[in-house]
C-alpha cells in the first residue's frame, strides 16, 4: 500500500542520518595502514563469497546483531582497492540508514557478522559488489571495494499506538488537542522528537513508521508497524496531506492526523482498493530520519 501513498522509490544503496563514536582524522590512517590489502594478513577474517574482514573495534558485549530484513544505522567510508574514495558518511557527518537486504552483497553478509558498535575493515571483491559495471565517476568495472564501516544501531519494531487510536477514533474535529491547518489537514500530536531537529525540504528522503485507517469505518488498510520495518520514500512524492504534515514534523515527531479527501486520493480514491473514492484517512506517522 506504501506505493499508493509515495511514488515508489526502492532504497538502494546508502542513506544519511546521527552521529559516530569514530575519529574521522584516524580514517586516512586506517587506509592507509591496510592497503593495499594483504589477504594473507592474520588479522583478515574470510566470510562467503570471497568477503574478507579485519575487526578494528569491538561494541559493548550484549549488542544486537542484524539479519537481512532488519533497517540499521551504519557510518562508513568506502574506497577502491586502490584506495581512491567514492563516498563516505563521515564526509557528511551523520550515519545512513537502510535496509540490510537492499545493499551490495558484500554489505549484507559482512554486517550480519556484526553487533552494535562494532567498527570492521571488509574488503569486498567486485563479485560482491558492482560486478563488471561502472558505479559513478570513481568505481570501475570489475574494482574490488574496500570500506570501513561502524554499525550505530539496529533499529528495533515498533507498534502503532492503540491507546490513541482508540481515544481518537472517531476523529473529533473539535477536541482542544486538535491542530489544524487551511488545507484540512488535522493532527494531534502524540510525542515531539528534538525541537532542533530539521523537517525534510526540497524531496529529501525520509524514513517513517505509519499506520493507516479510513475515517469513516475504522479500517486499516495499511501499516508499516504492522509489517514491523519502516519505509523509506521522497518526502515530496506523497499525497498532498502527508507532504504538507512532514514539511512541518522533526524526527522524533509522531502525529495523529485526519486528511480529508481532497488532500488524500480524491475523488478516484485508489483503483481496485482499498481506499474507496472520496474517503477521508486517518494516520499514524512517526518520522524517524530525514535523510541528506
Amino acid at each position: 500500500m506504501i506505493r499508493t501513498i509515495t511514488a515508489a522509490i526502492a532504497a538502494t544503496f546508502l542513506f544519511a542520518a546521527c552521529s559516530s563514536s569514530t575519529d574521522t582524522a584516524n580514517l586516512d590512517e586506517t587506509f592507509q595502514k591496510y592497503l593495499p590489502w594483504d589477504s594473507d594478513s592474520s588479522s583478515v577474517e574470510t566470510g562467503m563469497g570471497g568477503l574478507e574482514y579485519i575487526v578494528l573495534k569491538e561494541g559493548p558485549d550484549g549488542g544486537a546483531s542484524p539479519v537481512p530484513t532488519d533497517m540499521v544505522r551504519v557510518h562508513y567510508e568506502g574506497r577502491t582497492a586502490a584506495g581512491d574514495k567514492f563516498d563516505s558518511s563521515y564526509d557528511r557527518g551523520s550515519p545512513s540508514m537502510f535496509r540490510l537486504n537492499q545493499v551490495i552483497p558484500g554489505w549484507t553478509q559482512g554486517l550480519q557478522q556484526m553487533t552494535e558498535g562494532d567498527v570492521y575493515l571488509f574488503y569486498i571483491p567486485n563479485a560482491l559488489a558492482y560486478g563488471n559495471r561502472n558505479r559513478g565517476d570513481v568505481i570501475k568495472a570489475g574494482d574490488d571495494l574496500v570500506f570501513q564501516v561502524e554499525l550505530v544501531e539496529v533499529l528495533e519494531p515498533k507498534s502503532a499506538d492503540t491507546e490513541a487510536w482508540d481515544k481518537y477514533t472517531p476523529w473529533n474535529s473539535e477536541l482542544p488537542e486538535v491542530k489544524k491547518t487551511e488545507s484540512g489537514l488535522q493532527y494531534v500530536v502524540l510525542d515531539s522528537g528534538d525541537e532542533a531537529g530539521a523537517s525534510p525540504v526540497n524531496g529529501q528522503m525520509v524514513a517513517v513508521y505509519y499506520e493507516g485507517r479510513l475515517a469513516e469505518t475504522g479500517e486499516m488498510f495499511d501499516s508499516a508497524f504492522e509489517r514491523g520495518q519502516p519505509e523509506m520514500f521522497p518526502s515530496d512524492r506523497l499525497i498532498p496531506g502527508w507532504v504538507e504534515a512532514l514539511g512541518m514534523m522533526k524526527p522524533g515527531d509522531r502525529w495523529l492526523m485526519y486528511i480529508p479527501s481532497d488532500i488524500a486520493y480524491g475523488a478516484q480514491g485508489t483503483p481496485g482498493g482499498p481506499i474507496p473514492p472520496n474517503a477521508d484517512l486517518m494516520f499514524e506517522v512517526e518520522l524517524l530520519d530525514v535523510m541528506n
